[in-house]
C-alpha cells in the first residue's frame, strides 16, 4: 500500500478531492523537471539552514526517487528539539515517517506535541502540522491542539495559519469555518499561501484554487520542488482531476481498476492519453485557466468550447490510447 504524501485527509475527512499518495504522479519533463533536478543535487550536497526543512525536502526527494545514499543519510541525520521550531520539527518528522518507513522520528514528535499541550503558541505552520500528525497518529488530541490554535489567533490572511484552518475544517467538517475561509482573496499568497489553496482545493473541488496554487508555486523552496508531484492530480468517485499543466504521468485508483494518464504540454496544448483504465464509465477533467477565453477541447476528431475557470470533464468508457486534447489561447 503507498504511502501518503504531505497532506494526507482522513477517510472521514470532508473533503471533495483525495490527494494521490506518494510516487502516483510523477512530472516527466519541462521547465519543472529541470528545477527538481537541480534541487535534488542540492540536497545531495548536504543541509543548509534550516536543518529541519532539509530533512523535510530530503525526506519527499527520496520518496520521489529512492536513493541508498540519500536514504543512509537521512537514517543518521539527528532530529533535534528546538525552541520554538516545533511546526518545523513536526513537518520533518512526518516527512521521515511516510517517505521512509522510519517511525522514530514520530516519536520525537509526538512528545513536543505532548509537551505543547495547553500552551500551543502562536507559530502559523504548528497548526497544519498539528493537524498532519493527528493524521499519521489518530490521536485526537493534536487536532484539538491545531483547533485552539486556529480559534485563539484566526486565519487572517492566506498563509500557513490559514491552511491549518482548511485542515481542521475538513477533519471536524465545519463549514462555517470553511466558509470564512473561501471569502480570503486567493492572489494574496503570502508565506504558506500554497498550502492553503490546495487545501481549499481538496476541501471545495473549486478550480479557482487550482490556479491560485500554481500562481503560488516557489521553485526556490526545496520543499515545493520535493513534494511537487503530489500537486499534479487528485481522485474523487467518478475519476482522476488534472490540475497543473507540467508533463507527466499519473496513476490511480478506482475501486478494484487502475487509472493511468500521460500527459504532454506546448504551444498552450494540454495533451491526455489514457494509458491504463477499468472497464466502466468514469470522468477524466482537465482545468481550463481562468485567463483561458477561448479554450477549446479536441476529442474523437471533434472540438468543443471549453470554458475558462472549470474543468473540461468527459465521461466516458475509456480505451487505452484515448486522448484528449484542451486548447488554451
Amino acid at each position: 500500500m503507498s504511502s501518503p504524501g504531505p497532506v494526507a485527509p482522513t477517510a472521514a475527512a470532508a473533503c471533495r478531492l483525495r490527494p494521490l499518495p506518494l510516487g502516483a504522479a510523477r512530472i516527466t519533463g519541462g521547465r519543472w523537471a529541470a528545477s527538481q533536478r537541480a534541487n535534488r543535487a542540492a540536497i545531495r550536497a548536504g543541509p543548509a539552514g534550516n536543518g529541519y526543512a532539509w530533512l523535510e525536502a530530503a525526506a519527499w526527494e527520496y520518496a520521489r526517487e529512492p536513493d541508498a545514499g540519500l536514504l543512509r543519510t537521512l537514517r543518521a541525520a539527528p532530529l533535534p528539539v528546538r525552541e520554538g521550531q516545533a511546526g518545523h520539527l513536526l513537518r520533518a518528522a512526518i516527512a521521515l515517517v511516510r517517505a521512509t518507513g522510519d517511525r522514530r522520528p514520530l516519536q520525537v514528535a509526538t512528545e513536543v506535541a505532548d509537551a505543547l499541550d495547553g500552551n500551543p503558541g502562536c507559530h502559523p505552520g504548528l497548526a497544519m502540522a498539528l493537524v498532519e500528525l493527528f493524521r499519521e497518529t489518530d490521536h485526537h488530541r493534536y487536532l484539538d491542539l491545531a483547533r485552539q490554535l486556529v480559534d485563539a489567533h484566526g486565519p487572517t490572511r492566506p498563509g500557513y495559519l490559514a491552511a491549518g484552518a482548511a485542515d481542521v475544517a475538513i477533519e471536524q467538517d465545519d463549514g462555517d469555518l470553511l466558509d470564512a475561509l473561501t471569502r480570503h482573496d486567493p492572489d494574496a499568497g503570502g508565506p504558506g499561501g500554497l498550502h492553503w489553496a490546495w487545501r481549499m482545493l481538496l476541501a471545495t473541488g473549486e478550480p479557482h484554487y487550482a490556479d491560485a496554487a500554481e500562481r503560488l508555486l516557489d521553485d526556490r523552496d526545496p520543499r515545493t520542488l520535493s513534494s511537487l508531484d503530489t500537486y499534479l492530480a487528485t481522485t474523487d468517485a467518478d475519476g482522476v482531476q488534472l490540475h497543473l499543466h507540467v508533463p507527466c504521468r499519473v496513476t490511480a485508483r478506482l475501486g478494484e481498476g487502475r487509472i493511468q494518464v500521460a500527459v504532454e504540454t506546448g504551444d498552450n496544448r494540454i495533451r491526455a492519453r489514457v494509458l491504463d483504465a477499468p472497464r466502466r464509465e468514469w470522468t477524466l477533467s482537465i482545468r481550463v485557466p481562468a485567463w483561458a477565453g477561448a479554450a477549446q477541447l479536441r476529442l474523437d476528431g471533434g472540438r468543443q468550447r471549453a470554458w475558462a475557470g472549470t474543468y473540461a470533464e468527459v465521461v466516458r468508457t475509456w480505451q487505452a490510447g484515448d486522448t484528449i486534447e484542451l486548447l488554451l489561447r
